[in-house]
């Protein structure tokens, strides 16, 4: 027996407790789905790992049933949580990729089955992945996808969110049921990159263990919360993941390129009321649709139709059926043009359908390192054929607009569509390209983090083996732009777009640059290509070129046509109430503030500046002070340093006989501000001026001397 195989299974003793028996149904009972997003079994004690801490997960297996080989249909997070909601494999959901699908309305959710059999239904994820726009959130009553703002960021907002806060959001939703049943989801985000543990975990030799550590924790914190409720007895329980992590076993460090066991062992752990079947452990293997089937069962509920089985048989035997389980990577495919992967699992052989096939005897070799393939030609022949009749056409992705792409590829999901779908001949096996593919992320991570020259020395590199990469010639170009190297990066965004001309970024990287030079035609053409694939978009950045040229007239024109190509544009819609307030029209101007507002709260962290102050300006000119005031106070919390909310707040004050609250406002400009600078200095003194403070003008211009001598003004 292969040594390290030994170990674990001796680790698995420790857990094997008591023998399995057949288990009921639960009518009365409430349900909880807990998934932990990218976390790999073999990266728990309950699956024989030494060197991570996760005593609430180890107490629960304790207390619960384990599963030992339950396999993931696709190493990425909505369609393999498509699988778990639906029980429908990939090829019958069509839910293929993180980008460019969504959940048809056909096909039934556990929260829709919940909700059509009377449960209350409430769900809190924690990343942009799972947004409710995708489908995944029908049938749930309450779905908080609600993620963190960051107002320090005035393009990209938060995309992630703490688990603690899903937790509290979650048992929120509990205690509003007062005793009633109900389906709950809870989605943990924590073992996903970026790794970033807290410090009481980092002492672990492994960050992503760490973040592991920490949804442990949350996990704690959740299930602390049922039993004060008096719910965990009453509850039927499921802990399981989407997919695992490479963490470089096979060259991979995160997930999505590959199908190894690394990427699609995921743990199921089941907790029923009063603890029925405690410490049992299920062997054989699990696909991940029976996670949907088995939860209905339980909870006394139909499951027809479905692609998965119920395990309450297994349960009952202590061991899976014997059966064959199928995954998938269309990953590969849609963002670089390589071939796409399919996989089949069952208690002894694992084979991988590639250019390069490969088999493996995970019953020996559960590292998946002694490639088989050419020594056992029946086994893989059997396979193949299975596949075969499993898998349907790959399908091409809907078009998304350019914001989603970019905050799937801030979380990790790189690569643009290379049009390769109606290629033919044999397509490049990614494992022939993951050292292509790593150095690709590690220059995107680079570029993300403002290390430019490092970035562009990788992708360089990249690009020397691979000149057919968009996205790395698009941000060579923006590195090499920010290096100061414009020549050079005009050079690289063009080579973009003549592999891709309609691929819209490098065209609006090109405008705006354009644009900062005083070339407007260039500016102007660019943005009107780009406007082909990305209307709303780009239409805003020529509304925007046309403002800073004080085009008045052409900036409303293309802010209009960006509105109607795209109602939730915040800057278009900015553009067009600063239009009507530089006229007067201060209704008029509020209505487009009122929906830019909304809009950027709904872009999760976008912030335009000077939005809240001129809606305020507008609210106080019509007479509607209280509400001025909010606003005010508004773009002063998303940019603390706001001179002209500052000074628009303190004149408020002022004319409301608010004195104190008036100087402070100002005085906190400057005060103890080390970053105040010489403008700062003189918006202060004017304003104190103007509201009749001589005592406090000359006070803050006696000041500005002594920081600034040399500007006469304060003289």
């Amino acid at each position: 027996m292969n040594a390290r195989f030994a170990l674990v299974a001796v680790a698995l003793a420790g857990f094997a407790c008591s023998a399995p028996k057949a288990v009921g149904t639960y009518p009365q009972a409430s349900v909880v789905l807990v998934s932990i997003d990218t976390l790999r079994a073999d990266h728990l004690a309950l699956y024989g790992y030494r060197e991570g801490r996760t005593p609430n997960l180890d107490a629960l297996g304790r207390d619960g049933l384990v599963f030992d080989d339950v396999i993931s249909h696709v190493p990425l997070t909505l369609p393999a949580h498509a699988s778990i909601f639906t029980g429908l494999l990939p090829p019958r959901h069509g839910v293929r990729d993180n980008i460019g699908f969504s959940l048809k309305p056909s096909d039934k959710t556990l929260a829709e089955r919940f909700k059509a059999a009377g449960l209350a239904t409430g769900g809190a994820i924690s990343a942009y992945v799972l947004r409710a726009q995708t489908g995944i959130s029908r049938g749930f009553d309450v779905y908080d996808d609600a993620l963190i703002l960051d107002a320090s960021n005035e393009s990209l907002g938060a995309l992630q969110r703490d688990g603690g806060v899903a937790v509290a959001s979650l048992l929120k939703f509990v205690d509003a049921q007062a005793g009633k049943r109900f389906f709950a989801f809870l989605h943990l985000y924590e073992p996903h990159t970026p790794w970033s543990p807290p410090a009481a975990y980092r002492d672990l030799k492994n960050p992503y263990d760490g973040d592991v550590a920490y949804a442990d924790e949350l996990v704690g914190l959740f299930l602390e919360g049922l039993r004060a409720r008096g719910l965990a007895d009453r509850t039927i329980l499921v802990l399981t993941s989407d997919h695992g992590e490479g963490l470089g076993d096979h060259g991979e460090r995160e997930h999505g390129l590959f199908l190894y066991r690394e990427a699609v062992h995921v743990p199921l752990v089941l907790r029923l009321p009063d603890g029925a079947g405690r410490g049992a452990r299920i062997r054989g293997p699990v696909a991940q649709v029976d996670i949907a089937p088995t939860i209905l069962d339980l909870a006394g509920l139909p499951f027809a139709g479905m692609d998965g089985v119920s395990l309450r048989g297994a349960i009952a035997a202590g061991q899976s059926e014997s059966r064959v389980v199928y995954s998938e990577t269309l990953y590969p495919r849609y963002h670089f043009g390589w071939s796409e992967l399919y996989a089949a699992t069952d208690s002894r052989f694992r084979f991988i359908r590639a250019p390069k096939p490969e088999l493996y005897d995970i019953s020996k070799d559960p590292g998946e390192r002694q490639n088989l393939a050419g020594d056992r030609a029946p086994a893989m022949a059997s396979m193949d054929a299975w596949l075969g009749r499993m898998r349907t056409a790959v399908t091409a992705p809907e078009a998304v607009d350019a914001q989603t792409r970019e905050k799937l590829a801030a979380l990790g999901y790189v690569g643009a569509s290379t049009g390769s779908l109606a290629a033919s001949g044999t397509l490049p096996d990614p494992k022939d390209k993951i050292g292509a593919y790593e150095d690709l992320k590690k220059g995107l991570a680079f570029r993300a983090s403002g290390q430019n020259a490092e970035a562009v020395d990788h992708l360089r590199k990249v690009l020397a083996e691979n000149p057919l990469m968009t996205d790395a010639w698009e941000t060579l170009g923006l590195g090499l732009i920010a290096l100061g190297r414009e020549k050079e990066g005009i050079e690289a965004l063009d080579r973009a777009i003549r592999i891709d001309p309609l691929r819209a970024e490098p065209h609006m990287a090109l405008a705006k640059l354009y644009a900062l030079d005083g070339k407007m035609a260039a500016a102007v053409g660019h943005a009107e290509m780009a406007s082909r694939t990305e209307p709303g978009k780009s239409f805003e950045i020529l509304a925007q070129i046309m403002m800073d040229g004080k085009r008045e007239a052409d900036a409303l024109v293309f802010a209009r046509r960006s509105v109607a190509a795209d109602p939730q544009r915040s800057m278009s819609l900015f553009i067009l109430g600063t239009v009507a307030r530089q006229h007067g029209r201060c209704a008029e101007a509020l209505a487009s503030f009122t929906r830019a507002i909304a809009a950027a709260g709904r872009a999760q962290g976008s912030v335009v500046r000077s939005l809240h102050f001129q809606a305020g300006d507008c609210l106080a000119r019509l007479g509607r002070e209280a509400e001025a005031e909010r606003e005010f106070l508004a773009e002063l919390r998303a940019l603390p340093r706001s001179v002209e909310g500052r000074v628009a707040l303190a004149t408020l004050y002022r004319s409301q006989g608010r004195d104190a609250e008036s100087r402070k406002v100002l005085s906190d400009l400057v005060e103890g501000a080390a970053e105040a600078s010489v403008e700062d200095y003189w918006a202060v003194v004017r304003t104190f001026t103007v509201l009749g403070e001589g005592e406090a003008a000359r006070s803050f211009a006696a000041q500005a001397r002594q920081r600034f001598p040399n500007d006469s003004r304060f003289r």
